[in-house]
């Protein structure tokens, strides 16, 4: 790792403090749940969160997997995510305060399907690849990987890019779903799907419909939900 890597990461570090988790987005759970029609398990996964954050997605997922383990750096995320887990009195779901690489070169080749949701906006192209090639290698082969991200193409984002809009804290690099493509592929991964998602807030979400529309309809599509095979 550079030293430019590492004065990045310990930025990055510096913003999900107490106040951040504190603050941490009320409608995570309402965002992540609509994506369950897209995600394929049979109850006896073993699935990996990557910058869990505060569990949330434990609490939806509990009831669908054999086990769950959630990964982030934040000590007050892993906090709050066990307090979360304890308070909705869910047995098969653990949390360990790490970083991603090495947690994952110490578990090669173990999960069955991974997750890393509304994370990739947080890392630079450097930090995703070392991150999302770990990942690949704590994945089983064939094993389903799920990504969720804002699209650098939404309109929204284009007004934060240009200074319009005030840019939403540690969203150091919003991607579009070519670049997110681009980047799996690098990273090991193959079969790299992309399906559309509407805001997750209305009115924004008012304007998906949009997105069907030719030459000017990847301005109104708000999210990215990406699959793809390690």
């Amino acid at each position: 790792m550079t030293y430019v890597d590492r004065d990045r990461e310990d930025a990055l570090r510096a913003i999900y403090d107490e106040r951040y988790v504190d603050e941490y987005d009320p409608h995570a759970v309402g965002r992540i749940r609509r994506m369950l029609p897209f995600i394929e398990l049979s109850g006896r996964e073993v699935v990996a969160d990557l910058a869990c954050g505060n569990g949330v997605l434990l609490e939806i997922l509990s009831p669908l997997v054999r086990q769950y383990v959630g990964v982030d750096f934040s000590d007050a995320f892993v906090r709050a995510a066990e307090r979360r887990r304890d308070a909705h009195h869910i047995r098969n779901g653990a949390f360990h305060c790490a970083d991603i690489v090495p947690f994952c070169a110490r578990h090669p080749n173990e999960f069955d399907a991974g997750f890393a949701l509304d994370f990739s906006e947080h890392i630079y192209d450097e930090q995703f690849l070392r991150i999302f090639r770990a990942i690949h290698g704590a994945l089983k082969p064939g094993a389903r990987l799920y990504l969720h991200t804002p699209n650098r193409d939404y309109f929204m984002e284009r007004l934060r890019e240009w200074g319009v809009l005030r840019q939403i804290e540690g969203h150091v690099a919003v991607r579009d779903a070519q670049r997110h493509q681009a980047l799996l592929a690098e990273c090991g991964f193959a079969d790299v799907q992309v399906r559309y998602l509407p805001h997750y807030l209305y009115p924004a979400s008012a304007f998906h419909f949009l997105g069907a529309l030719p030459l000017v309809g990847r301005y109104f599509r708000a999210r990215l939900f990406l699959t793809a095979r390690a």
